[in-house]
């Protein structure tokens, strides 16, 4: 009998998640060095972790024995902070192993399992590995649900990727209903420390059996690498997980920089604060500046990342990911959570933020510029200019009339009147650049210099300078 005949079907179908933070595997396909990359695509604490090393050197000591599976000093750490007690702390190797976890206690096959779209995929993935049927709604209307005759509902707060947040009363209502159709609500608060913490049902969720909190040191504290997280839940619920978790799913460096990390509360105050503060200003000023770019639409976020609306641009998710690993930075293309045409990028410091507007700058130019070369060679061979766009997505940067020799002009928006153009008022409001009077690039000396200086990979300022300027 074949291997896959005998390995259940769940496992042998489901295709892998798609996570951010490949940066490994985008330094291999850019042909860079890790130091050469930004990650935009991983979504951490921009101020970087705290200081470890004295914990990390106390770890050392304790490497050549097995961790005590009971983790009482991480689970009584965890426990203040949230209003909770020991008993309520299922530990785990991040967010993604107490996911399964949650998974394999409750789901049986052919449990039906209510999942918001969109959001992470994860959930979805462990569900139907454990052959449950999915019944999507749309994010704005989970906390709406019936969840009469559900097994679980997932709730993702902040929500990855689009960065809304739900008020903490709205959730206990929608928590009040599972509970009262004795449904399982999980709930996802990986992020809510980089957003709102008073916003945290992780009470709630320690005095009933239906409602289990998700919560992770990786964001909060930026050290993914050291996979820390816990789950909260009732007493009875948690020594039922706890029971049946991976054993020494903490190894011991992640359990005394947890320990560490929990225990001092107090002492993080102000590196929290910070990083929440920092985040807010950051977030604000990256939102503009994204959305300062034509094509671009920022949706409104809640934490540490911004999901943009890319389908009024002229590149696709997938072809813009690619392009910008060129430039050294790493994007989120969001087509993996159903989203086409979307981005997500991280919210970072104002150095790095820069970085990140200046490769979509450098991205544009040089898309104008291969399409400047393609359609002024499909001009010149033709003998005249492409046709009329008064249908172009553009227009009224074109008028009717007025043939373009290419959509997007090298040199656009020049804003220099020598040559014609004017700032105009657009229907829907606000202004634009127009080239309503421009005929300088449809001219076929000059539409052969141009090509001739970009084919030589020349600067668009130095073409400008040498081709435009003089007849202007």
């Amino acid at each position: 009998m074949p291997l896959i005949d005998r390995i259940r079907k769940q496992a042998v179908e489901l295709i892998p998640c798609i996570h951010g933070a490949r940066i490994a595997q985008s330094a291999e396909e850019a042909g860079k060095n890790l130091a050469e990359l930004l990650d935009f695509s991983v979504n951490l604490n921009p101020l970087g972790p705290p200081k470890l090393s004295r914990p990390l050197g106390s770890a050392l000591k304790s490497i050549g024995n097995y961790p005590d599976n009971r983790y009482p000093g991480f689970r009584k750490a965890a426990a203040p902070s949230l209003g909770v007690k020991p008993e309520n702390i299922v530990p785990g190797n991040g967010s993604s192993e107490l996911i399964r976890l949650f998974v394999e206690v409750v789901i049986e096959p052919g449990d039906k399992v209510i999942i918001p779209f969109p959001t992470f995929s994860e959930y979805e993935f462990q569900c139907r590995l454990f052959g449950a049927k999915i019944d999507s709604v749309n994010y704005s209307d989970i906390t709406n649900i019936e969840p009469e005759g559900c097994k679980a509902v997932f709730l993702c707060n902040p929500n990855n990727p689009t960065g809304s947040l739900i008020e903490k009363e709205e959730v206990i209502k929608l928590a009040q209903k599972c509970k009262d159709s004795e449904t399982f609500l999980f709930v996802d608060e990986a992020f809510i420390e980089l957003s709102d913490p008073k916003e945290s049902i992780a009470e709630f969720a320690a005095s009933n059996d239906f409602v289990v909190v998700l919560r992770s040191l990786t964001k909060i504290y930026a050290v993914p690498g050291l996979r820390i997280g816990f789950a909260v839940a009732s007493s009875e619920f948690a020594r039922i997980l706890n029971n049946i978790r991976i054993p020494w799913s903490l190894n011991c460096a992640a359990l005394v920089v947890g320990e560490h990390l929990l225990k001092d509360q107090k002492g993080q105050k102000g590196y929290i604060k910070g990083s929440l503060n920092l985040i807010k200003k950051e977030r604000e000023w990256l939102s503009s500046s994204l959305g300062a770019i034509r094509g671009l639409k920022p949706c409104p976020s809640e934490t540490n990342f911004i999901l943009v609306d890319i389908r009024d641009f002229f590149i696709g998710s997938i072809e813009l990911t690619e392009m910008m690993l060129k430039q050294g930075i790493i994007i989120r293309d969001c087509t993996s959570f159903g989203l086409v045409d979307h981005i997500r990028v991280a919210v970072r410091k104002r150095q790095e933020n820069r970085k990140l507007i200046k490769a979509l700058s450098n991205v544009i130019s040089e898309w104008g510029k291969k399409l400047a070369e393609k359609e002024i060679g499909q001009a010149l061979v033709k003998g005249v200019a492409a046709r009329s766009r008064v249908d172009c997505e553009y227009y009224p940067c074109h008028f009717e009339g007025q043939d373009c020799t290419f959509c997007f002009c090298p040199f656009y928006p020049c804003e220099d009147t020598g040559t014609g153009g004017k700032l105009i008022t657009k229907s829907t409001g606000g202004t634009v650049w127009s080239c309503i009077d421009c005929r300088l690039i449809h001219e076929e000396k000059k539409a052969e210099k141009v090509l001739a200086g970009l084919m030589k990979n020349k600067k668009i300022k130095d073409v400008w300078v040498h081709v435009m300027g003089p007849t202007i």
